[in-house]
């Protein structure tokens, strides 16, 4: 018990960290998306902006519900103590927040995917409208909103899931546990099933289709290396660190849903795993933000100037290194 005790104690440790962490980076790169984008950039921040509101979000709610999740081995039924602040604004507010929560996280995934195919596009197009950036953000929205719409309402109050938990977790003492004790009777349901599936299968091929999709810019850029200026190859190697530091971001959602999935049809059952799920995506928002602060030329060097030290460089390298965020010179990508 006094393992458990500490393990409890380390993981909300953990995910105030990171919440805290995350929600100061992604505060940030809103502010810079909307008051420190150049016109070079100006389409492509909607969707920086998108990725740091919703990942804003995402830590905010982390912190606010902090889900353990206790899965039925080979039943259609699902156990969550809740730790986080939420447990003072009761049930209600708990499974709102969770389901709010589940649905930064779908919207996220999709958003990166959006993200990796707005930059192949502008391989092919000198520029791409911010109305047409806007529609498909909305479009992709949509199923996350449904869920965060619907999903909250499978779940039931203590006194009806105590026996489903004791039954399934005999070696657990839940009249000593600490948090808010809820979860779903009936993983079936229309709107249950609904929010799995959308929280399951899209991201292995989500993944692979971001994996695929770096792998053509990449061979796209390399094709037009030999004939590039030096400030060019220079741009182009600085989006290659990024596209490979994105590519990784997914990792912590796949790893999410592969213990769920060992753990659902029985094949681990450890209390490490059941704070692990959620404490592995809490990675997703937290280090998202890390790239654009990053690697978006005109944003680190406003943060090194408040936070470092002065640096002046040329209006003309400034303009090229945000260029592929937007467009490229089409005798540069099609030769």
């Amino acid at each position: 018990m006094v393992h458990y005790h500490n393990l409890a104690v380390f993981v909300q440790a953990w995910h105030i960290f990171f919440g805290v962490l995350g929600a100061v980076l992604n505060g940030l790169l809103i502010l810079l998306a909307v008051f420190k984008s150049p016109k070079a950039i100006r389409s492509y921040s909607k969707l920086i902006i998108d990725f740091a509101v919703t990942d804003l979000f995402a830590c905010l709610l982390d912190m606010f519900i902090e889900i353990r999740m206790l899965p039925s081995p080979n039943e259609a039924s699902l156990t969550n103590v809740l730790n986080g602040f939420c447990t003072y604004f009761g049930l209600t507010t708990c499974t709102i927040g969770l389901s709010l929560f589940i649905h930064t996280l779908t919207h996220s995934l999709w958003s990166l995917l959006i993200s990796f195919g707005y930059r192949y596009l502008i391989l092919f197009n000198a520029s791409l409208k911010t109305k047409h950036v806007l529609i498909t953000l909305l479009i992709f929205y949509i199923p996350s909103l449904i869920q965060a719409a619907t999903y909250w309402t499978n779940f039931v109050d203590r006194s009806t899931i105590l026996p489903i938990a004791r039954r399934v977790y005999p070696e657990y003492d839940f009249e000593t546990e600490p948090g808010l004790l809820t979860g779903i009777t009936n993983l079936f349901s229309v709107s249950a099933t609904y929010a799995i599936l959308h929280m399951t299968l899209p991201v292995t091929p989500v993944y692979i289709t971001i994996l695929i999709l770096r792998r053509s810019i990449t061979k796209k850029l390399m094709k037009s290396h030999s004939i590039m200026s030096k400030e060019t190859k220079a741009v182009h190697a600085q989006l290659l660190k990024a596209l490979t530091f994105q590519a990784v971001i997914p990792v912590g959602a796949w790893t999410a849903i592969y213990v769920y999935f060992a753990m659902q049809f029985g094949l681990i059952r450890e209390v490490i795993f059941e704070y692990l799920i959620f404490s592995t995506v809490i990675f997703l928002p937290v280090f998202s933000p890390v790239t654009y602060l990053i690697y978006v030329r005109p944003f680190r060097e406003f943060l090194f100037r408040t936070f470092c030290c002065k640096i002046s460089p040329s209006a003309v390298e400034e303009k090229n290194r945000t260029k592929f965020y937007t467009q490229y010179n089409h005798s540069t990508t099609r030769k």
